[in-house]
């Protein structure tokens, strides 16, 4: 079978033919900027559910197909491409306001979008990873708008996070006796530390967290999460290009915000909160989550640990994350 063949069975698949369904896709002018947005599920009558992508700048629907087509039955799911990311990239250019401000505005102007046209009061988020910067500070800012916010990956406290990261992978690299990876962290010296935290500092101390297993449990090689968009019904070849413009695009501006974060005296919510956790997430480590959320005061709290996952839950235990959200998350929606 071609890979032309293999993309055109899983179109197939993911097709909602039944006349209840809705599988929309438009651009939307937030913020001043065109972003590409998604709107997909079952039935029009299901509560809505956005989908509040990680990265910087690494847009979740090209690689929804392998485990968003369950959650459609119970929410319709929208995804969209944030400014300068995904199929939003073309609009990016020299100065364009890429704050967390502008992220949470932009998100606030969505979801009055989809309140015009599906006729809605109240959405859920899920955020994942740096998409839950903008989703838990829209949670404080904007309970009104929400039935509910999900965290998967959560991001708390950018600077601990490093800490927890290198600390695992070089634990990791001692046990394994890989001398290649204990040089390669010893060369970044205290980390985070004092001396300016470059992306090539990041990348070798992610390296090897992820090498070990910090990205996707008990892997080394996470192709299959990479890779997804290539085989993607919502992508062509030349929008897939366009992921890694964003990304050149943004790292530079967003990637400082996203390590800088700190949201561990942001204890105060009016909206139900859930948290996915990976009991092995070393990319966004739980030990700060877990003090954090000991801590909040919200109408309702859940944690789900994902026994078997790291940073990618959705994909790597996407049957407990279709049923975590029908049994904890749908309440909420319907009761709104």
């Amino acid at each position: 079978m071609t890979e032309e063949i293999g993309r055109a069975v899983i179109a197939d698949l993911c097709r909602l033919p039944n006349p209840e369904a809705i599988d929309r896709t438009t651009f939307v002018e937030l913020g001043g900027v065109e972003q590409f947005v998604s709107i997909r599920g079952r039935d029009t009558r299901n509560p809505i559910l956005i989908v509040c992508h990680g990265g910087p700048a690494l847009p979740s629907l090209p690689s929804s197909w392998i485990w968003q087509r369950a959650i459609e039955d119970y929410f319709t799911v929208v995804n969209y491409d944030q400014r300068a990311s995904g199929k939003s990239a073309t609009g990016a250019s020299d100065g364009m306001d890429l704050s967390v401000e502008r992220y949470v505005d932009d998100l606030v102007e969505l979801i009055a979008w989809l309140r015009r046209e599906l006729g809605v009061t109240k959405v859920g988020v899920l955020g994942h990873s740096w998409g839950t910067i903008i989703g838990i500070t829209l949670a404080e800012q904007r309970p009104e708008l929400l039935w509910g916010y999900i965290g998967v990956g959560q991001v708390i406290s950018g600077p601990e996070n490093e800490v927890e990261s290198f600390g695992f992978a070089m634990r990791s690299a001692i046990a394994d006796g890989n001398e290649q990876a204990v040089a390669e962290l010893q060369s970044l010296g205290e980390y985070p530390g004092a001396q300016p935290l470059t992306l090539e500092r990041i990348v070798t101390c992610r390296r090897w967290a992820q090498h070990y297993g910090g990205l996707s449990a008990y892997r080394s090689d996470f192709a299959y999460f990479t890779d997804a968009a290539g085989l993607s019904p919502y992508y062509t070849d030349g929008e897939r290009v366009l992921i890694g413009v964003g990304q050149q695009a943004t790292m530079a501006q967003v990637l400082p915000a996203l390590l800088s974060f700190d949201a561990r005296a942001k204890t105060l919510f009016e909206v139900p909160m859930l948290q996915f956790l990976g009991r092995h997430d070393w990319t966004t480590p739980t030990a700060p989550v877990e003090r954090w959320f000991d801590r909040v005061s919200a109408p309702s709290t859940d944690v789900v640990w994902f026994e078997n996952s790291a940073h990618l839950c959705m994909f790597e235990e996407p049957g407990k994350f279709v049923v975590s959200l029908v049994n904890l998350a749908l309440p909420h929606a319907t009761s709104a």
